[in-house]
């Protein structure tokens, strides 16, 4: 089987996984926030709610199917990368479009029973949430060491190796694996992948910060339990973090050892590594997701206290807009869980948060530069 078979079955993969992704968001939602929507006590357990869900997934299936069907004819007749990345968005926009419908559904039908369920609301906050000795709220930064490690070792690996290295050193393959662009030897080749791996360190210590960091989400039903089962699931978002940084750093590693010659592999294994990864991380995310669901609401733990508290959460919709972007000024909270699908947003009612937004963007720029300068580094 050549490249382009390989390169098309991997793109097939990610797109259905992609699909997984998205029928199986409803499944993995907080009880009490359903398709972007808080709902009251009385309402969590309502039988339309098992409608709104079901019909998701329907559309979806249906939908979705039938446009993921479309876009591998698309990538069979017409394989390029400009096809898939226009394909991928387009199945972003569909997905949103499909969501905002249900999102709808489940707004009006609170709204039409508010009058009924209304009680009295109360937010929960745990002030020793993050301070609790006994149980981390995080695995310890010291995790962080092993992606350092790889970092310095693959510099290291660079200055060894430096002076065998041809006069000029082969920077890029063509498809059919042969070299199309070659460059002078300098110590700019070493600190490239390095560069780029320290990059991507620190964005992956920005999220496990972001978890730390972000608000709480404590139910007042359950507190206790709540506490709990949110603590886990940011734990073990933060360990997967940890986790996908080293195997994003390893495949680099691969990468960078064949690009100095340390290492002999084959070609087409080595182009086919970076969407294996890709592949591999979605299916982790996808793994972990069904395993902890929305806020830890997969989470199963021995909790005997009983719920005898008659209040709701405080119903704070209105600064959700569309149930994905949370907008509020007063909130001193800077990250928040999403209310949809797995993952953690900003809150935009924040300067703050434009000014990380331009920060992020700055930080890529300058990668970015970096890059081109150690590009010139070579020719000199």
């Amino acid at each position: 089987m050549d490249y382009t078979n390989w390169t098309l079955i991997l793109a097939f993969i990610f797109i259905l996984m992609l699909l997984v992704l998205k029928i199986s968001t409803p499944l993995i939602m907080r009880s009490e926030i359903f398709f972007g929507v808080r709902l009251p006590r009385k309402l969590i357990n309502h039988e339309k709610l098992k409608e709104f869900k079901k019909l998701y997934i329907r559309n979806s299936i249906f939908v979705c199917g039938i446009y993921v069907v479309f876009l591998c004819y698309m990538l069979l007749t017409h394989p390029s990368n400009i096809v898939l990345l226009i394909g991928i968005i387009a199945f972003f926009i569909l997905s949103t479009i499909i969501y905002y419908f249900s999102h709808k559904k489940v707004k009006e039908f609170k709204k039409f029973n508010q009058d009924k369920t209304y009680k009295k609301q109360i937010v929960v906050i745990d002030t020793n949430f993050r301070n609790n000795k006994k149980q981390r709220l995080l695995p310890h930064r010291q995790w962080f060491l092993i992606p350092i490690s790889i970092v310095l070792l693959n510099i290291i690996i660079g200055y060894l190796v430096f002076d065998r290295l041809p006069i000029f050193v082969p920077v890029h393959w063509n498809a059919s694996g042969k070299i199309d662009i070659t460059t002078i030897k300098s110590y700019g080749v070493i600190f490239e992948v390095p560069l780029q791996q320290i990059f991507i360190t620190i964005y992956m210590f920005l999220i496990y910060q972001i978890i730390e960091r972000s608000k709480q989400q404590i139910s007042s039903f359950r507190p206790e339990y709540s506490r709990e089962i949110n603590r886990v699931f940011r734990y073990r978002w933060a360990a997967n973090i940890i986790f996908l940084n080293v195997l994003i750093l390893i495949e680099s590693t691969i990468t960078n050892l064949f690009l100095l010659e340390v290492v002999n592999i084959n070609f087409k294994f080595l182009v086919l590594l970076k969407p294996i990864t890709v592949i591999l991380i979605l299916l982790d995310i996808l793994i972990i997701s069904l395993w902890t669901g929305q806020g830890g609401s997969r989470i199963k733990i021995d909790d005997n206290n009983i719920d005898t508290n008659s209040c709701d959460n405080l119903d704070d919709d209105k600064y959700w807009k569309l149930g994905l972007i949370y907008f509020n000024p007063k909130d001193p909270a800077l990250f928040v869980e999403k209310r949809f699908g797995i993952a953690f947003g900003l809150n935009y009612g924040k300067i703050r948060t434009y000014v990380l937004i331009i920060a992020v963007i700055g930080s890529i720029i300058l990668l970015n530069v970096l890059e081109y300068i150690l590009l010139l580094m070579y020719n000199i």
